[in-house]
């Protein structure tokens, strides 16, 4: 380094010195000179001074810079046993990079009077084809409803009764729609599975051997923390045992096994036991009739388990469009997991280094009162000064998330006041007549590359109840103050570079 500072130096001096001479230089100064030798050798003296400067400034220059720290980096990617691990410390994008939302929808579904095929009762999962072809779940009559990008009615297929495509209505579930690779769409009730196709053919209409599927023992289907349980050949299911146990001797810690077996029900796999609450056995304070109480008392029903409304709680959700995987977290830490439904495996685990928020006083007692246990008309009282409820001071800010189509993990952040994220604020009149404001989410999500690098957030509508991100859009349900439920789609610009 040091040589090439000297000759760009030297050079340097040469050139604008011999400009300068042949500017100043006349014809009679060139014959004077020649005359007098000792004028020529001073300059050529001044010359070679004026270079060493300049060469000395250079190097002290160089010599005296301070070598400049390295930027720490924004993530840390390890392999533990085949697990990736990605820590996340600081966004991908910079100032006015990032993705944008339309701010307005491009399509809105749902009425209060006309059309009439608009006129939701309960709506299900919605989904949007390749096309543009919007296929909604009326849960009411487990009926699919597709609608073009202008909003008219294209097709309806399914619907409760017992001819081809066709479900029966169950009490203890519900009809479930998800959307496999090609459009194909799957309706899932009770122990059916019909696909259609994107046009609302029926492709299949076939059931689970139940008789089969219960040789494993006192299983079932549709006691998850997730809807789905038909997912594409495999079937997910969660074996409610540690949950069941309502004796005084029962562990504080409720977890949950998930287990996996495919269509063929030819073996039957743990995926793993995941947390999903701190709580404790308690007796019920019944309002029943006494009748009742006597019946329930006799079936060892008066006890139950209650989880710690403001303890920790572990968050379970399914994606189901190129490959089954099963999502993990607890919120009282920005970590999600990510399994592979297909292998059995763990396959990545992502976390962002943020601050936990802490609760609001009236947040804290709002989730209190409507932490009491609910069961039909059940009633029992809360205790936080019980000591088996380990009550959290904060929690982390990822309060739900889904992978997008191209397999990138969005990641809904609830209020996060230490990044500068107040949320809105949402006042009501519950049942008593108290009145409350609590802070709701924004409408931020982190967004996480399929590598699980931390890209940065990108706002949706706060009020949307996000279903589905595909390349270019956003799906998803509001309700209104009269409880009119509406599909909305927004448009969604990834940039130039979406994978950097």
């Amino acid at each position: 380094m040091i040589m090439r500072i000297a000759r760009s130096a030297i050079a340097f001096s040469s050139v604008h010195g011999d400009r300068g001479s042949r500017r100043r230089l006349s014809i009679a100064q060139t014959r004077a000179k020649r005359s007098r030798p000792d004028a020529s050798l001073a300059e050529c003296r001044g010359g070679l001074f004026l270079g060493l400067a300049s060469l000395l400034g250079l190097l002290t220059a160089a010599c005296s810079e301070t070598p400049q720290e390295p930027p720490p980096p924004t993530f840390t990617a390890t392999d533990s046993a085949g697990v990736r691990v990605v820590v996340n410390s600081a966004p991908q994008w910079g100032e006015g990079e990032g993705w944008q939302v339309t701010p307005d929808p491009v399509l809105t579904l749902g009425t209060v009077d006309y059309p009439l095929e608009q006129q939701f009762q309960r709506l299900g999962e919605v989904t949007r084809l390749g096309d543009g072809t919007v296929v909604v779940l009326e849960i009411e009559d487990a009926q699919l409803r597709a609608f073009d990008p202008s909003g008219d009615l294209l097709w309806t297929a399914g619907g409760i009764g017992d001819g081809p495509g066709e479900t029966r209505r169950y009490d203890d579930t519900r009809a479930v729609l998800t959307r496999l690779p090609g459009d194909t769409l799957q309706l899932q009730n009770g122990q059916a599975r019909v696909r259609f196709s994107s046009g609302g053919d029926l492709l299949e209409h076939v059931k689970v051997d139940y008789a089969r599927f219960r040789r494993w023992g006192q299983i079932f289907l549709q006691y998850c923390p997730f809807d789905a349980y038909f997912l594409q050949d495999q079937i997910v299911f969660c074996d409610t045992t540690l949950l069941d146990d309502v004796s005084a001797a029962a562990s504080p810690i409720r977890e949950q096994t998930i287990m996996r077996t495919d269509w063929s029900l030819d073996s039957l796999d743990s995926l793993g036991t995941f947390f999903l609450a701190v709580g404790a056995p308690v007796e019920m304070e019944w309002i029943y009739p006494p009748e009742v109480i006597g019946e329930l008392n006799r079936w060892g029903q008066r006890n139950v388990r209650l989880s710690s409304p403001l303890g920790p709680k572990g968050i379970l959700r399914v994606g189901v469009r190129d490959r089954p995987r099963l999502l993990y977290a607890r919120n009282d830490q920005y970590r999600i997991e990510v399994w592979d439904i297909l292998t059995g495996a763990l396959s990545m685990v992502v976390e962002r280094r943020a601050a936990r928020r802490a609760r609001t006083q009236e947040e804290a007692a709002h989730t209190l009162q409507w932490g009491v246990l609910s069961v039909r008309e059940d009633r029992t009282v809360f205790d936080p000064a019980d000591d088996r409820w380990q009550a959290l001071d904060s929690v982390s800010i990822a309060e739900d998330f889904l992978l997008d189509d191209l397999g990138f993990l969005w990641v809904r952040r609830g209020p996060s006041p230490l990044e500068g994220d107040e949320g809105v604020t949402s006042e009501f009149t519950d049942y008593t007549g108290r009145q409350w404001t609590i802070p709701r989410p924004s409408g931020l999500h982190d967004v996480f590359r399929p590598d699980g690098v931390y890209l940065g957030t990108v706002q949706l509508p706060h009020d949307l109840d996000v279903e589905e991100i595909g390349e270019d859009y956003v799906l998803g349900k509001t309700t209104d103050d009269l409880d009119v439920e509406y599909v909305r789609v927004y448009g969604l610009d990834r940039g130039a570079a979406p994978f950097r």
